[in-house]
């Protein structure tokens, strides 16, 4: 048997493939560090976040750090009920008036 086959394909095919994938998870387990004790970590709340900082990836950004801090100033001083972390159902991508 070939080493090849003695390992799933997948990890040999595209290493670096996984590489956007660690940045992008180092930035949402950074907001989840430093989110306040008091912002209620619900499952709706970190699937906005996780996509916030994939959008925000696609658009360019890849500093782990930056995409933390864009996602934490979304989340603004009021928590996470008070700004919307994905585009509207328009398409528009504006945070909420008020």
């Amino acid at each position: 048997m070939a080493s090849s086959e003695a390992r799933p394909a997948d990890l040999d095919a595209q290493p670096e493939a996984s590489e956007p994938v660690r940045l992008m998870a180092a930035a949402f387990d950074r907001v989840l560090e430093r989110l306040p004790e008091t912002v209620d970590r619900t499952e709706a709340m970190r699937r906005d976040v996780a996509l916030f900082i994939v959008d925000r990836f696609r658009l360019g950004e890849h500093d782990p750090d930056r995409l933390s801090d864009l996602a934490l100033a979304e989340l603004g001083p009021g928590g996470a009920e008070s700004v919307a972390l994905v585009p509207d159902a328009d398409g528009s991508g504006e945070p909420p008036a008020g």
